[in-house]
């Protein structure tokens, strides 16, 4: 989706807004730097100093690092879900977060991705807002607008996507790139500009803008969409879906004042253009046999099979009809090797039944059986698949899908062959999951350090963290031999005991939880955590004297603690 107000064109302004700021500041500090040898020699060019010295170079890897830290943080990410519902509002609405829900889930689970080193597995939140957008934040958090579900009418391969969309800017980390070339363009443009003098702010802010979004999101935005086809059709969902979801926005496009009482809708530049490409990548998915013409006739190898009309009231949909009737073929022309796959057999009152069942084939045996097209449908799949041999079109599509997964193969290997350093960063977001309750979260984190290759000076701690989550899931004995096999391999690490203790808590033995705390602090006596967890215990059992002498020890560490029972808090003021 196209950058827009809270989604990633609001991002992008705060990142320039405050990557403006630092870059401000360094200018100015260099710019004090070499005056003292600017005025030493007048010949020299002070704006080509400058430039050298710090150079648009080093702003944009300066800034993509601070990004790519900044999106590979487990507590910025829920921090980025708790300020986009507190701008935007939750959608209560019970049928669009089961629709959301079902369809990430299916895309994550099933979907043809591999997440770099750097980045979060993917969490997501419905909004209240009416805006026709979905965006994926720099920490892999997806918000989606309840005004995007309405738009889409709810259909499951639209939806399925634009989120596949919106997790490919996420797992080739576009939002980090983007903002990083993005201050680095505005600040070349401010260097070109204290040259020149050649146009006020607001002019050089508007060209900025419009170069960055031709120059720098556009290219993403096409390659999001290829991303999220080879995501959403990996994952099952219809191949057409993409190119349906453009024909439905360019119809918005078209009739913007017709659909405000339910969602805001706003132009998408090159909608149309996106729409062919996603075309032409269905064709291809199909081995080159499915095309759409005229947008509502379908064919096979250039041979009109049916043409779609309306099927709502609402609007003409008979070219989004048509995307999912040749998304259905496509399917089935690129999963099935064999023209007897299909299973053409005898069906009711004299009909040819085919394929299964599945939701995908729905709008194709629907037009199919309108058109009475069964007989003619046999015939085209038929020679379709005569003819590949001398063609080659499947041996294309075979070569282009093994290159794509070659290239997963190198992204995984790259992945498990980081550095230690990284798969510490793995292990501290597992934990920080744990802290922040999102145990699934954290056994995504624990499996991915496990397949690391530099795991070792971490492996006791990610056993630890896993088996607290195994134990905040509900499998405690698996939690408790996860915790034990940490503390057999580095008992000296006071947070393998804290992990335990949290274990033993769960099971309801606050005593031995206890006990653990206690080792904790002998290993580590400035472990603010440990005094937590023993005052917290303590409190719970009643027991306030030690609860409020623990506290006082983790106030003493950590003096702006703000998550101290108030009772306690007031004491500790005395």
């Amino acid at each position: 989706m196209r950058y827009q107000k809270w989604g990633e064109m609001m991002q992008l302004k705060h990142f320039l807004r405050q990557g403006r700021q630092k870059l401000t500041a360094a200018l100015l500090a260099v710019f004090l730097t070499v005056m003292p040898v600017m005025a030493e020699a007048a010949a020299v060019d002070p704006l080509g100093a400058l430039a050298a010295v710090f150079g648009v170079t080093g702003a944009y890897a300066s800034y993509l690092e601070m990004v790519l830290d900044y999106g590979n943080n487990a507590h910025y990410q829920v921090m980025t879900g708790v300020e986009d519902r507190k701008k935007n509002g939750i959608d209560k609405n019970v049928a669009d977060t089961e629709l959301v829900n079902q369809v990430m889930e299916q895309l994550v689970a099933h979907g043809d991705y591999v997440l770099d080193i750097r980045s979060l597995p993917f969490q997501w939140g419905l909004t209240d807002s009416k805006e026709f957008n979905a965006c994926c934040f720099p920490t892999d958090y997806i918000s989606v607008n309840r005004g995007l579900v309405a738009g889409l009418d709810y259909n499951t391969d639209e939806l399925a996507a634009v989120l596949g969309h919106e997790m490919t800017h996420g797992i080739k980390q576009h939002g980090a790139y983007n903002y990083a070339k993005a201050i680095a363009q505005y600040f070349g443009m401010t260097l070109l500009n204290m040259a020149t003098d050649a146009m006020s702010a607001n002019v050089m802010n508007v060209l900025a803008d419009y170069s960055i979004a031709k120059n720098v999101t556009l290219p993403t935005e096409y390659a999001a969409d290829e991303g999220g086809f080879y995501i959403m059709t990996a994952a099952g969902f219809n191949p057409g879906g993409p190119a349906a979801a453009m024909a439905r926005m360019q119809y918005y496009t078209d009739h913007l004042a017709d659909f405000t009482e339910v969602f805001e809708p706003y132009d998408h530049p090159d909608t149309d253009k996106r729409e062919a490409r996603l075309l032409e990548m269905m064709t291809a998915y199909s081995c080159g046999h499915v095309t759409v013409k005229n947008h509502n006739e379908v064919c096979i190898d250039g041979h009109p099979l049916l043409k779609t009309d309306w099927t709502t009231l609402e609007y003409d949909n008979s070219e989004e009809n048509a995307y999912f009737v040749a998304g259905g073929l496509a399917k089935a022309f690129h999963d099935y090797a064999t023209v007897r796959d299909w299973n053409f057999r005898p069906g009711e009152n004299g009909r040819v039944e085919y394929l299964t069942d599945d939701r995908v084939y729905g709008m194709l045996k629907d037009f199919i059986e309108r058109r009475h097209g069964d007989r003619l449908l046999r015939e085209l799949v038929t020679a379709a698949y005569a003819e590949e041999t001398d063609s080659g079109s499947r041996l294309r599509m075979k070569a282009a899908e093994e290159a794509r997964q070659a290239e997963k193969v190198r992204s995984w290997e790259k992945t498990t062959q980081a550095p230690a350093a990284r798969v510490r960063e793995l292990y501290l977001n597992s934990d920080a999951y744990n802290d922040l309750y999102e145990p699934a979260l954290a056994l995504v984190e624990s499996e991915r350090a496990f397949s690391c290759t530099n795991n070792q000076a971490s492996l006791a701690g990610i056993y630890a963290v896993r088996g607290r989550a195994k134990a905040l899931q509900g499998d405690f004995a698996a939690g408790l031999a996860d915790c034990n096999k940490a503390i057999g391999m580095d008992g000296k690490d006071a947070y393998n005991y804290l992990n335990r203790a949290e274990v033993y808590r769960a099971q309801g033995q606050p005593q031995t939880a206890l006990a653990d705390c206690r080792q904790a602090i002998q290993l580590d006596a400035k472990a603010p955590a440990a005094y937590k967890m023993a005052a917290d215990i303590y409190d719970e059992l009643g027991n306030h004297a030690e609860a409020l002498k623990n506290y006082r020890a983790y106030k003493k560490l950590l003096p702006k603690a703000a998550d101290i029972p108030p009772a306690y808090q007031k004491e500790l003021k005395k």
